[in-house]
């Protein structure tokens, strides 16, 4: 059964200026000449420019979305409403988002898991996302729903799991930040909500080997609500975090989408072409074909307009 499209708008970067560039050989970000053009979100960014070119059959994917009603779902929806066939769980949806199946993914249910039947990919991005939470408050959300949604999507026979894993396994890092943080390092958590996303990751893991599922883990960066401009982050390492709207959707885009027969099992870092970034991306755009546009630290590159009627 499919929802009725969402309306919602991203305030987005123009996705026609895509820029390429070679992974580095020592893994990580290349350097960015301060001189290199920059862009800007200027709200044309367009998300079905985003899936040109892309491979796909003649009947849309069937992507199932958990959390839809949050931050990430809400993005997610509005640039894949016209993209994929979408079915839409949330525990709290709300009287104004009807396409939206109200469903609590804590319990393990037969009633919500007939919603998995017949979906290519599920994309599970429902938890806690307070990041100080108590380990009491995140065992429902943030271990028990991620249980039960992995499997249900192993008793559907769902092909393909896209897993919202957090920049917080690596959290730790950042009194001490090195040069390079990557997705084989040990992981370096700093509190129960990045242990649990670990903990996430590992599952997926297990299961991807258990029924031949493909599980794509994304640690994410920062990605604030609405518009998520960069000039609204308050240090150098959220700002080196940063995931903008329109990378956001590259990056999902890309995780959906790449075809990766090779390996079951993968966890990238997500985060924006930052400049000067310790967030190595080399598997992301070697593996998925991310490649994101956006940069945290853009304005800071350029001198400052004159204000010629001052």
């Amino acid at each position: 059964m499919r929802p009725d499209s969402t309306n919602d708008n991203l305030d987005e970067l123009d996705s026609d200026a895509t820029v390429p560039f070679p992974p580095p050989l020592n893994g990580g970000l290349p350097i960015i000449d301060p001189d290199d053009d920059f862009l800007e979100d200027d709200g044309e960014f367009d998300p079905d420019d985003e899936m040109d070119g892309l491979d796909g059959d003649d009947e849309p994917r069937t992507v199932l979305i958990t959390g839809a009603c949050g931050n990430l779902g809400r993005k997610l929806r509005a640039a894949w409403a016209d993209v994929y066939d979408l079915i839409l769980l949330d525990v709290e949806p709300g009287e104004d988002d009807p396409d939206v199946f109200k469903v609590d993914l804590s319990v393990f249910d037969e009633d919500w898991i007939t919603h998995f039947h017949g979906v290519d990919t599920v994309v599970h991005l429902a938890a806690n996302p307070d990041s100080t939470a108590s380990l009491e408050d995140l065992a429902g959300p943030n271990v028990d729903a991620l249980a039960n949604v992995f499997n249900a999507s192993a008793l559907a026979g769902i092909e393909r799991i896209v897993y919202a894993s957090s920049n917080h396994v690596m959290s730790g890092c950042r009194d001490d930040e090195p040069e390079l943080i990557g997705v084989e390092q040990p992981p370096k958590p700093s509190g129960p909500y990045g242990i649990l996303k670990y903990v996430g990751e590992r599952f997926g893991q297990s299961l991807a080997h258990a029924f031949d599922v493909t599980f794509i883990g994304l640690r994410l960066g920062y990605i604030q609500e609405g518009a998520n401009r960069p000039e609204t982050l308050e240090d150098d390492w959220n700002r080196k975090l940063w995931l903008s709207n329109g990378d956001l959707v590259r990056l999902f885009d890309a995780a959906v989408e790449a075809e990766i027969e090779d390996r079951l099992f993968l966890v990238v870092n997500g985060v924006s072409r930052n400049h000067g970034t310790p967030w190595d991306l080399s598997d992301a755009a070697e593996v998925l074909g991310y490649l994101p546009e956006d940069d945290a630290f853009a304005s800071k590159n350029h001198p400052e307009p004159v204000d010629e009627t001052a």
